[in-house]
Parts: structure tokens; C-alpha cells; sequence
């Protein structure tokens, strides 16, 4: 008896379009799931004088598929940690926390979406 398997070629081809169409719609998607947690943040954020909601609202790309949503001024921990402070001008703490806590299933939906549009 003997068996003989056919279109390991294609199939080879297909996975390796496949690797290509998820790594640049992830890309794509992170991008824009970076600018929307930045918003996010930067709406919840304490205010002062701004800087901290500006610098949160500019996400930076780290590489192709990796990015920074935060900030790196001396105070952003503290604020972020302390829900004990008072925020008499709006904001408060957990600003990163909180709306990536309540979006992180529609991003992750988000990707799977994306590549499967393209797959299609």
C-alpha cells in the first residue's frame, strides 16, 4: 500500500504568505492601538500644567511590531500608582491602567480581524 501526499508545495507557499500577511497587519493594527490607548490615557490623565496627558497622547514606535504607550516624565509613576492623590483639574490615577484594562480584547480582536480581512 502506498500513499502519496500532494501539494505540500502550495501549502509550504501559503503558510509563508500567511507569516507575511500577519506580521504587516499586526503591524498596522498596533500602530493604531497605540495612537487609541495614547488618547485614552492622555483623556485620563491628571492635569497640571498638560505635559503628562501631551506626552501620553505620542506614543513611540520601538520597532515594527512593538511600541511605547506611556511617558517618561520624573512624575508619571507616582501619579499612575497613587489613587490616594486628589486631582482637583481632572484625571486621576491608573489613567494606563484603566483603558487598556477595558480595551485589551477589542485589540486583541483587532489583529485577528485585520489579518483575516486580508486572508480572505
Amino acid at each position: 500500500m502506498t500513499i502519496e501526499i500532494t501539494g505540500l508545495k502550495e501549502l509550504n507557499a501559503k503558510l509563508r504568505q500567511l507569516s507575511k500577511i500577519a506580521e504587516q497587519e499586526a503591524e498596522k493594527e498596533l500602530a493604531d492601538i497605540a495612537l487609541d490607548l495614547g488618547s485614552k490615557a492622555s483623556n485620563e490623565a491628571p492635569v497640571l500644567k498638560g505635559d503628562l496627558k501631551g506626552d501620553l497622547a505620542r506614543p513611540q514606535r520601538i520597532n515594527k511590531l512593538s511600541w511605547k504607550v506611556g511617558s517618561s516624565l520624573p512624575y508619571t509613576r507616582r501619579q499612575h500608582e497613587h489613587v490616594e492623590y486628589r486631582h482637583p483639574r481632572g484625571g486621576g490615577a491608573k489613567f494606563l491602567e484603566k483603558p487598556f484594562n477595558a480595551n485589551v480584547k477589542k485589540y486583541i480582536d483587532s489583529i485577528g480581524e485585520a489579518i483575516s480581512r486580508e486572508l480572505k
